[in-house]
């Protein structure tokens, strides 16, 4: 059996900064998830993109032929391509997609089933399926220039749907998504370092962002500005909005292994947890936070009044975590978490089951010839998992290039993907679930030599109203 060496989210962040002459030459660098030696070498010309890409403005002239977005009657339309931010001030949003959906009628996508995902619409261009798109899902206009580390959708007290980005092109990117499916580049703001992680606000006001460049910031999507709110000494790989009855605060985890509160108005943390080792995953869903670390490290958190450590578990996965998703039981009280590893591997775990023999249990995705006993198997990391908001399904992607979505209560799977050319390093799904957003870029898990900078990245919008209903139980 082979296993594949622990996935990275982008590429090396140790030579990413060093000029083209270092990047080239010394001993093996370390994994850019976890800093320890992988065997692969850095990844090559990525860095100086990434300097050329903070020097340039932000294209909104669309990659494929498509109708040109109606311009806001309160901003001139030269204005509209050049801003950088969402336009008018998030409390009027309402007036400016009211302006934007202005004109004909269109076919609504994302409010309904009919006519989506049946095949491309004719204002993306062709409908021709090809291995970069084999599902024919809707793709995104102007994709990051290079991997892509972490997708979410705005929360649902803004309306409509707005997506953002985080890539190792040192960059974070925003689209409005709209009904009938078309995407439109809002904004952008940079790091000085490849972005790991991002979140919103629970008013949908602000997003934040966590880098290898040691920092956290704030983005005030009305100034269109971002402030450097955390610091820590190490790459911060998870960033989290805590929305509690009687605080607020962003919670950051680094590879420095610490655990960090935030008042976005104080530079000094409010709190601050050890962790046993770095930090390489985390999730929130208040009153409860899970952080997965290195040597198969799973603390959860109760965040009740002021964040306190709850319990420390056994990891029920024996090989390197990689991602970490709360649920919720029927009353929308988170209840337990699903857990993600690199040896292609899904742990469905509850904090307080009835029967932790029988109701905790895993089961094996994102893995090749897996009828063929006989043969060896390919066997890909987990690099996300997502839960339906509605349905409490769930959807996993992983370096195989395939998405699959599961009903853990049945314990069945609902569908797996067509395969994708390259690795899905990351998804999420809208406020009401009717979209699910899955990146498709490469996450060095092969090393350098399956590396190509002629790929282009992608990310895909899919309807997921029907396909992620729970199986009926017999």
């Amino acid at each position: 059996m082979r296993h594949p060496r622990p996935a990275a989210s982008g590429a090396c962040a140790v030579r990413r900064g060093l000029p083209r002459a270092q990047r080239s030459a010394g001993p093996w660098c370390g994994c850019a998830v976890c800093g320890e030696p992988c065997g692969e070498w850095g990844p090559g010309p990525g860095g100086a993109r990434s300097a050329r890409a903070a020097s340039r403005r932000f294209r909104w002239a669309p990659k494929r032929s498509r109708p040109a977005p109606v311009p806001s009657p309160a901003r001139p339309p030269r204005r509209r391509q050049r801003g950088g931010s969402l336009g008018m001030a998030l409390p009027r949003l309402p007036a400016v997609l009211a302006s934007a959906s202005a004109g004909p009628a269109r076919m609504s996508l994302f409010g309904s089933t009919s006519g989506f995902g049946t095949g491309g619409t004719s204002m993306f261009g062709s409908t021709t399926a090809d291995n970069h798109n084999p599902m024919k899902d809707i793709e995104v206009t102007s994709p990051p220039d290079d991997s892509i580390s972490c997708l979410a959708f705005s929360p649902p007290t803004l309306p409509g749907n707005f997506l953002i980005a985080g890539s190792w092109a040192n960059d974070v990117r925003c689209w409005e998504v709209q009904d009938n499916g078309q995407t439109i580049p809002k904004a952008q703001q940079m790091h000085t370092g490849p972005v790991l992680d991002g979140c919103w606000s629970d008013d949908g006001s602000k997003v934040f962002t966590a880098s290898c460049d040691k920092t956290a910031k704030m983005w005030d999507l009305n100034s269109n500005q971002a402030i450097q709110i955390a610091q820590h000494e190490a790459p911060v790989k998870t960033i989290h909005w805590i929305k509690a009855p009687n605080y607020s605060c962003v919670m950051t985890g680094s590879w420095d292994k610490t655990l960090k509160f935030w008042d976005t108005r104080s530079p000094t943390p409010m709190m601050t947890l050890q962790l046993p080792e770095r930090c390489y995953c985390a999730d929130v869903v208040h009153p409860m936070a899970a952080v997965a670390t290195a040597e198969r490290g799973l603390i959860v958190y109760q965040l009740e009044n002021q964040p306190s450590e709850f319990r420390r578990i056994e990891s029920p996965l024996k090989h390197q975590h990689r991602c970490v998703a709360i649920f919720k039981d029927k009353v929308n009280k988170p209840t337990g978490f699903a857990l993600g590893s690199i040896e292609g591997r899904v742990a469905i775990h509850y904090i307080n089951p009835p029967n932790p023999a029988k109701d905790n249990f895993t089961f094996k995705c994102h893995r090749s010839n897996g009828t063929n006993t006989s043969a060896p198997q390919d066997i890909y990391a987990v690099n996300g998992i997502a839960f339906h908001p509605v349905h409490g399904t769930l959807a996993t992607v992983g370096s195989d290039g395939r998405f699959s979505f599961w009903d853990k209560d049945a314990r069945t799977k609902l569908k797996t993907s067509e395969q994708l050319d390259q690795p899905i390093s990351a998804c999420c799904f809208n406020h009401n679930g009717n979209i699910f957003a899955y990146a498709s870029s490469y996450d060095w898990s092969k090393g350098h030599e399956f590396y190509n900078p002629q790929k282009k990245n992608y990310i895909f919008l899919r309807n997921a109203a029907e396909e992620l209903k729970p199986r009926n139980k017999k």
